[in-house]
């Protein structure tokens, strides 16, 4: 969505910096040579001890990543600065830079870290939780159920950032302004004690040419356990549908070894992933987490293809049940095999979804749209 964002700017004529830890899958960029040296911890035995330290250290403050952000502040001037996720590569050191040159800072919230030393917002990584359940400051629960990577040591140490950066209220001192992808979103930061004004604007998608439709049902995303990928390969294989999965994941030998018969594309480029869309029959979101405004559930519908999504989160606020597509109760295999069986044998059905899921993105969450917003956001930032 950030790569989208820069080109529907660069198009209607603003221009746009770049700043990014060093990442090696990183696209190609004119200000690479100010992105700060990438440490991930969880590498392995790829870093140091020293390393390590430095990694964990910089997710509470990253100087380094402060200066540069600076010298490129006062190099390209910007009349407002857009985060997004800088929890544990850059810090909020960089939003202190923003402040002292005077820029108006906003973000754009991709997942529930302000609230979840997680991100997702699931107890022990399986049960959703509550967004009050750790309260404001303290994150005990989270370190006692192990909610990052089922790790204690992993829980203790994001548990104690989150708490570090509310207890300072760097956020609130810097950031004029949120922007969520869904109101679901934007309530659970609500509820979870931030009183940062906050804008909810849509993830957005052109239309695409309609779909000739196919014989198969796809699951385009990460394999991991709260995309429900399970439910779903256990669905199709009771619902008697072929089942195509696109993507890769810590879930993905299990799957593999679990489902034979299921074609697995493994990680694929973005207009491969729209082909598939385009040959599909019916494309599937069975997340178990409170997933936002996923673009796999936007791109189908841009296509005409019907999507069978997870009743949970923001889902609801895209797809309206029944007329542009079908919600399910999220881990049901038996609610969402019957789904599938109607979708297969009812083609009148699953043409008519599809055509109001393309009628209902071009209502509400197209591009030009998102910049409307977008800019309304920037200039309320100013004004603050």
């Amino acid at each position: 969505m950030m790569f989208d964002e820069i080109a529907l700017l660069e198009a209607s004529g603003h221009e746009v910096g770049h700043f990014s830890s060093a990442h090696p899958e990183n696209i190609a960029s004119p200000w690479s040579g100010t992105f700060v040296p990438y440490l991930e911890l969880g590498s392995g035995g790829q870093l140091s001890a020293s390393q390590k330290v430095l990694a964990a250290s910089r997710m509470f403050s990253n100087i380094e990543a402060a200066r540069r952000f600076a010298a490129v502040i006062q190099d390209f001037r910007p009349d407002v600065v857009h985060v997004h996720g800088i929890h544990r590569q850059l810090s909020p050191s960089i939003l202190l830079a923003a402040r002292a040159a005077g820029v108006p800072v906003v973000q754009t919230l991709h997942d529930y870290h302000h609230i979840c030393p997680a991100d997702v917002l699931l107890r022990g990584g399986t049960d959703v939780c509550n967004p009050r359940r750790c309260g404001t400051f303290w994150y005990g629960p989270a370190m006692s159920n192990r909610c990052v990577h089922e790790s204690r040591a992993a829980s203790v140490l994001s548990s104690a950032e989150t708490s570090f950066q509310r207890l300072r209220r760097v956020y609130e001192k810097t950031i004029a302004r949120f922007i969520s992808p869904s109101e679901f979103l934007a309530q659970a930061i609500a509820d979870g004690g931030w009183a940062t004004p906050c804008d909810v604007i849509p993830n957005a998608v052109p239309l695409s040419a309609c779909a000739s439709g196919g014989g198969y049902v796809l699951f385009a995303g990460r394999l991991s356990p709260e995309k429900g990928v399970d439910t779903f390969l256990a669905a199709a294989k009771a619902a008697g549908v072929q089942a195509l999965v696109a993507g890769e994941g810590p879930l993905e030998s299990d799957l593999r070894r679990r489902f034979p018969e299921v074609e697995f594309r493994g990680r694929v480029d973005g207009p491969t992933v729209q082909s598939l869309i385009q040959g599909s029959l019916a494309c599937v979101v069975p997340s178990t987490w409170y997933e936002n405004a996923p673009m796999s559930v936007l791109e189908p519908m841009a296509a005409g293809v019907p999507v069978v999504a997870s009743r949970i989160g923001g889902i609801p606020e895209i797809i309206e049940d029944g007329v542009s597509g079908i919600l399910v109760r999220p881990g049901d295999v038996s609610e969402l095999a019957a789904a599938l069986v109607r979708l297969s044998t009812d083609i009148a059905f699953a043409t008519r979804l599809g055509s109001s899921g393309r009628e209902r993105i071009a209502a509400r969450f197209l591009p030009a749209d998102h910049l409307r917003r977008l800019l309304e956001t920037y200039d309320a930032a100013r004004l603050s």
